[in-house]
């Protein structure tokens, strides 16, 4: 019994998740490179094996307007530049409320700042990178272990395709106040 569990959440996952897999990145033949006026934000997804069949979602929905970032695979980084200033993001996992979550980030021009997607309470989420970690084993497994990735044509049909419902959920679920623990203070950039 046990097992036709397992096989059917299996099954669920994979069905679930085969839109975002539908709109597979394109591996950067370029290193991450920063203009002088801008922030960058570089959302990233360490691992090969845990969740790998989920994709997760990136939007920026600071202000009015939602705008896909990009996809994060397994073993993948997406890097978004931005203004200095204060900034919010969102994910997308599954459909509905529970696999909505939002972030913020204030960060400073010329700095580079990170995100790590892991699973946060059941569900794929991020979590800031505080700048102490730069100098741990962990963070330099993490960036190692990670391919730099940019949208491709597929990436970006999948997100013009499920733009208008991301765009709902933004205005429908935007919470008044993001906690800290989801939160890239200017300090954290490097």
């Amino acid at each position: 019994m046990k097992l036709l569990h397992a096989a059917a959440f299996a099954v669920l996952l994979a069905t679930a998740s085969m839109s975002a897999q539908a709109g597979k990145m394109a591996k950067s033949k370029e290193p991450l490179t920063l203009e002088p006026d801008k922030a960058a934000i570089v959302f990233m997804r360490p691992g090969k094996f845990v969740g790998a069949a989920v994709a997760v979602p990136v939007y920026d929905v600071t202000g009015d307007e939602t705008r896909f970032i990009g996809i994060l695979d397994a073993g993948s980084k997406v890097a978004y530049q931005v203004p200095a200033g204060e900034h919010v993001f969102m994910t997308t996992i599954f459909g509905g409320e529970a696999g909505v979550r939002f972030y913020k980030a204030n960060v400073e021009a010329g700095k580079t700042y990170y995100f790590r997607a892991h699973i946060i309470e059941g569900i794929w989420g991020l979590e800031p990178v505080r700048q102490e970690a730069f100098e741990s084993k962990d963070f330099a497994s993490w960036d190692k272990g990670t391919q730099l990735t940019i949208n491709s044509p597929k990436s970006l049909e999948w997100g013009q395709a499920n733009l208008e419902s991301a765009s709902q959920r933004h205005k429908d679920l935007e919470p008044k106040a993001i906690a800290d623990d989801s939160t890239l203070r200017v300090e954290d950039g490097r």
